[in-house]
């Protein structure tokens, strides 16, 4: 394919995308996720002015809390479609000795999270009552998912569309087995871009 093929293709995805909305949605998602991060920053600096001391909480969690009762509350909220927001965790990995590990660790988890409700969607599937009702419930995500399919996956694992939720409602849909592993996969390096700018926003002195 020539070069003028490739970039029609690219131009009519584009509008494609704009038409359906998808840009719409991505930037809902990364405007959520502005909010999020200055309310946790705002938090911080509100701490650090009043009696509550956050860094001594922080150097609770990291030094006091077990470290596998951390992973399995983080594994835990993500098979509960995001339950508690991942960013908490990894704003707590800063503080440990061996950082990049433990995120490595998290970033996996919510991998296999991601298969784990990919998995339980294809059960919901097999069920017609139980796929009526989830068919239902989560319409608008059913809809996206059938407009844009692997862009939608890979927008959840990488922005903050609720990740674990797509994956089950994928799932649902009988979305490609190898697919949903390949771009479900962009979830690891996402936790370490995330880091490396809570890592500089969120200073918290443990």
């Amino acid at each position: 394919m020539g070069k003028g093929g490739f970039l029609r293709r690219w131009r009519l995805r584009y509008h494609y995308f704009k038409r359906t909305g998808f840009y719409t949605e991505v930037g809902k998602s990364m405007l959520n996720f502005l909010l999020l991060l200055a309310v946790v920053v705002g938090l911080v600096l509100i701490a650090e002015k009043t009696i509550f001391d956050i860094d001594a909480t922080f150097d609770y969690l990291v030094n006091h809390v077990p470290r596998w009762l951390v992973f399995l509350v983080a594994f835990g909220a993500e098979l509960l479609l995001g339950l508690i927001p991942s960013d908490l965790f990894i704003i707590w990995s800063e503080g440990l000795e061996y950082k990049w590990l433990a995120l490595f660790i998290l970033a996996s988890m919510s991998y296999l999270a991601g298969i784990l409700t990919f998995g339980f969607g294809k059960l919901i599937r097999k069920n017609k009552k139980v796929n009526a009702y989830f068919t239902l419930r989560f319409e608008k995500y059913i809809r996206n998912t059938k407009k844009w399919g692997s862009w939608l996956v890979a927008a959840a694992a990488l922005t903050p569309l609720p990740f674990t939720l797509v994956m089950a409602i994928v799932g649902m849909m009988n979305y490609p087995t190898k697919r949903m592993l390949l771009w479900s996969s962009l979830r690891i390096p996402r936790y370490f871009l995330m880091a490396l700018i809570y890592y500089h926003t969120v200073n918290i002195g443990l």
